[in-house]
């Protein structure tokens, strides 16, 4: 649904208070710049297999407070490239990386969206920066702001919102255990209708442990640097196939979020942890991100393997606000707007949408409904009509019957719902039993066994 449209509700996570990692984003300027030379253009053009353009210039600090993520923000969109080298804690500069502008944040017309920031790169993870050089167009330069984020102990409020009645069919870290700051104010849809897949496009050279240190950095960067409520994205999965509750809430309701602008309302996003342009994401990472979106949308009484009308909400650049946007339920970041997320695990979506189905079934949903409300001879065959539908599905379902002993599978995919089946019929007594079938795999509905006579 469209943004506005429903009951908004406030969700209010019960706060604690620790001694822990807080991170804090912090926006600086540039300092002052320097065109960039022939040798880094050919540094970019090695490290990046791209071609920087424009009238270029680089920004050095090697004075920054140690960091773990950066990025930037602009006024307008920069033209000509975006590209970033990061100074690690031995003084040493890695390879250059292009940065995207980001695609993603609340839809327009938001409480949210009237905060944030419009134009920022993605945010890049680099464990221990003390130092960057950033080559953009001296257009850009002039209005560019650098954003890091860093890591301090402190007493720290965060995130520690109960479980009760929420515990998915599986392993989940509440958000707790990534040292989530806590936040209030969140949104809340009655209903999800789609889910839409991202990876975060920063590095895939993560351990387990460093986890909740990214996540960390995500936060921050949304918060403080982009100007979002909290975290983007409803849950995460690393690359271990770890399960991570991301924004506040989303176990237990169906929290709006930031992912996907235009879509947010009403749908479930889910953010691979790294960057999978050029590969896919581990067998396990599709897995873990096909449970999650099995179990919410199961939950939700939508059928992971359909497709939805969406009504649009604003600020999307493949869909004007209000326009109804007919796509399957689980679908990529790229198909909501034009952006490259989530790479390559566009080709894995099938393999997500087929594990989401089978967890929905751990979530329920409701039973499908139909009558037989005619069986006739027609000549040599029985002739058995009838409606059947499953409120879970806004798809056609099938009814299997068993006729005189022999099988059969029909879709009710004509006006109101409605099947024919037609089986040859045999001298005397000929019994026609039928079933309509759950599509989210729960209990199939019996409709009736009938006698008819030749």
């Amino acid at each position: 649904m469209a943004f506005g449209a429903g009951v908004l509700l406030s969700v209010l996570p019960l706060p604690g208070v620790q001694f822990g990692l807080q991170s804090v984003g912090a926006v600086t300027d540039l300092p002052e710049v320097e065109a960039t030379s022939p040798d880094d253009l050919a540094e970019i053009r090695s490290d990046t297999a791209s071609s920087p353009s424009g009238d270029r210039v680089t920004a050095t600090d090697e004075q920054v407070r140690e960091f773990t993520t950066i990025g930037f923000r602009f006024d307008t969109p920069p033209t000509g490239g975006v590209y970033v080298r990061v100074r690690d804690e031995r003084g040493q500069f890695g390879d250059w990386e292009q940065l995207s502008v980001a695609d993603e944040g609340p839809d327009t017309g938001s409480a949210e969206a009237a905060r944030a920031v419009a134009v920022t790169t993605d945010p890049v993870w680099v464990g221990k920066g003390t130092g960057y050089e950033l080559s953009v167009t001296e257009s850009a330069a002039a209005e560019a702001e650098v954003v890091t984020v860093h890591d301090q102990v402190q007493r720290t409020v965060v995130d520690a919102s109960p479980l009760a009645g929420a515990a998915p069919p599986f392993a989940v870290r509440p958000r707790s255990d990534w040292g989530a700051r806590a936040v209030d104010g969140l949104n809340v849809a009655p209903k999800l209708q789609m889910g839409v897949i991202h990876h975060s496009a920063s590095g895939n050279n993560y351990t387990p442990s460093q986890v909740p240190g990214i996540l960390r950095g995500i936060q921050a960067y949304h918060m403080d640097g982009r100007g979002w409520a909290d975290i983007g994205y409803n849950f995460a999965v690393d690359k271990f196939g770890g399960i991570w509750e991301a924004r506040a809430g989303s176990l237990t309701s169906n929290i709006v979020g930031a992912q996907a602008i235009g879509f947010n309302y009403g749908t479930v996003g889910v953010m691979i942890l790294g960057d999978y342009s050029a590969s896919q994401a581990p067998a396990v990472a599709i897995e873990g991100a096909g449970k999650v979106f099995g179990w919410k949308l199961g939950l939700n009484g939508t059928d992971p393997m359909g497709t939805a009308r969406y009504v649009t909400g604003g600020g999307s650049n493949l869909f004007a606000a209000n326009t109804t946007a007919v796509l399957p339920v689980i679908v990529g970041h790229k198909q909501t707007s034009s952006t490259s997320c989530p790479g390559r695990i566009m080709e894995q979506l099938n393999s997500i949408r087929e594990q989401a189905k089978t967890w929905a079934r751990a979530a329920g949903g409701k039973s499908p409904t139909g009558a037989v409300d005619k069986v006739r001879l027609d000549k040599s065959y029985v002739v058995a009509e009838g409606w059947a539908k499953d409120d879970d599905t806004t798809s056609p379902i099938d009814v299997f019957f068993v006729v005189n002993g022999n099988w059969y599978v029909v879709p009710a995919d004509r006006p109101g719902n409605r099947f024919e089946v037609r089986a040859l019929a045999k001298p005397g007594n000929n019994q026609v039993c039928a079933a309509a079938i759950n599509v989210l795999g729960g209990d199939n509905t019996f409709l009736s066994c009938t006698n008819v006579v030749k």
